[in-house]
């Protein structure tokens, strides 16, 4: 078996193109540690095939850019990037096939899936990197056995709450909420076939990493319950782009409060209790906006629709105004990982009234409230008493911009390099800043 040496760089894998995996490439790179990173696309705006479509179809590259630079970041650098076009052409494919061949899509997201394993593992056997790090679902079959025959230590980034408890709460959702069930997943078609499948997965990706690094305390906690030893746990709460993500310039709580939900409009986010929680304290001049696609089958949100105020699907570019313009925002979420989207409205500077399982860093009675979810009354109560009370909602917002700043990306690339360079050197005495870091970072706490 070989021994990883300290100084070999580190191999980050993760198809898409969620903030922190992007983030984590940027910290590593940053710090020197990174090798390669395996993505489905990413699109080098400095490449040949752009630079020949910015002279010969400018006004064309122009457009399309709105969405290819989705998945660009300045700070990755293009030529440590190795992608998989087959898992996106994949995932449009499945698109196509959910509503009349649900079988089919379910042998082309497993090929999907499986596929990208498999050029993960052999990226590993080739560069035979000083550690892997990989998000969720992609690693269990072919990668992380190859690192163990190999001696690579691996980190499992969940993006994810436990599958354990997901189950959970399907299962109590199916019984308390039937007719809102069939909206677990908004548009996606709930298949409980590929979701045991990939749950499966995601429990034996859990089994064989060597650390797991969670964004929220409330997963740490699952996780021990069902037996995952602390030691193998680091809590790494996610982050805002602070300077993107403001708090408008001038405005003032008064009467008038717009309460904000912004995420796919899904039962797996708590859609029927806010709602409900809204009939019993909706009054003139409150209002309570819908960001986010409407599934195509409204069911039983149809009812409600005349009460709220749909958004529909807002542009990157569009969210930091969407948000500083509301008063509060409310996510009751069900099952999460740690919505970004939360840590954004902090920035906003919005008071939060979320449950736990949103994963947000909130805190009860400072930045906001946190309830326990499918508590429509107890959830009720809160945004009545934000939307009654101005002055609290003020205190609230300047704690919530605080809060955000002390969550920056920073915090999040400087904790996670003191992961991967103690799974690298262990034993290795730091600087005492270095220790103070990674101690608030398992905390999930301010520093």
């Amino acid at each position: 078996m070989e021994t990883p040496r300290a100084g070999k760089p580190v191999l980050v894998a993760c198809p898409d193109a969620r903030p922190p995996a992007y983030q984590a490439v940027i910290g590593l790179s940053r710090a020197g540690l990174l090798g390669e990173f395996l993505t489905a696309s990413y699109y080098d705006r400095g490449g040949r095939l752009a630079r020949l479509a910015r002279r010969l179809v400018p006004d064309r590259l122009a457009r399309l850019e709105r969405l290819l630079l989705r998945r660009h970041d300045p700070e990755i650098p293009p030529d440590r990037v190795r992608t998989q076009p087959g898992f996106d052409l994949a995932l449009r494919l499945e698109s196509h096939l959910a509503a009349k061949r649900p079988g089919l899509r379910r042998v082309v997201a497993r090929w999907r899936t499986e596929r990208f394993d498999a050029r993960l593992a052999g990226l590993v056997a080739r560069t035979r990197p000083g550690a892997l790090l990989v998000f969720s679902d992609v690693g269990s079959a072919a990668t992380l056995p190859a690192c163990r025959r190999l001696g690579i230590p691996t980190i499992l980034s969940m993006v994810h709450g436990d599958v354990r408890e997901e189950r959970q709460v399907l299962a109590e959702e199916a019984e308390a909420a039937p007719e809102f069930f069939p909206l677990y997943l908004g548009d996606s078609r709930l298949d409980r076939a590929e979701l045991d499948w990939l749950h499966q997965r995601r429990l034996r990706e859990l089994a064989m990493a060597d650390r797991v690094v969670v964004p929220s305390d409330h997963i740490a906690r699952t996780l021990h319950r069902h037996g995952t030893a602390p030691d193998r746990i680091r809590v790494i709460p996610y982050a805002a782009d602070c300077r993107r993500f403001r708090p408008m310039a001038g405005k003032r709580p008064g009467a008038t409060c717009t309460f904000l939900f912004a995420g796919g409009i899904s039962q797996r986010k708590g859609i029927q209790y806010l709602l409900e929680a809204w009939i019993r304290i909706r009054r003139p001049g409150w209002r309570l906006q819908l960001l986010g696609p409407l599934p195509r089958d409204l069911g039983p949100l149809r009812p409600y629709l005349d009460r709220v105020e749909p958004l529909g699907r807002v542009g990157h570019a569009e969210m930091p105004a969407r948000l500083a313009a509301a008063d509060v925002f409310v996510f009751p979420s069900l099952f999460e990982g740690s919505a970004v989207v939360t840590y954004e409205a902090l920035a906003c500077g919005l008071p939060l009234v979320v449950t736990p399982n949103a994963g947000s860093v909130a805190r009860d009675g400072i930045e906001g409230f946190v309830v326990g979810p499918r508590d429509v009354e107890t959830l009720a109560q809160r945004m009545e008493r934000l939307g009654n009370d101005p002055e609290l909602r003020a205190a609230m917002a300047a704690a919530a911009r605080t809060r955000a700043l002390a969550f920056d990306w920073p915090r999040y690339h400087a904790a996670l390099v003191d992961l991967v360079q103690d799974l690298l050197e262990p034993g290795t005495t730091r600087a005492p800043h270095n220790a103070g870091r990674r101690a608030r970072a398992r905390s999930g706490s301010a520093g």
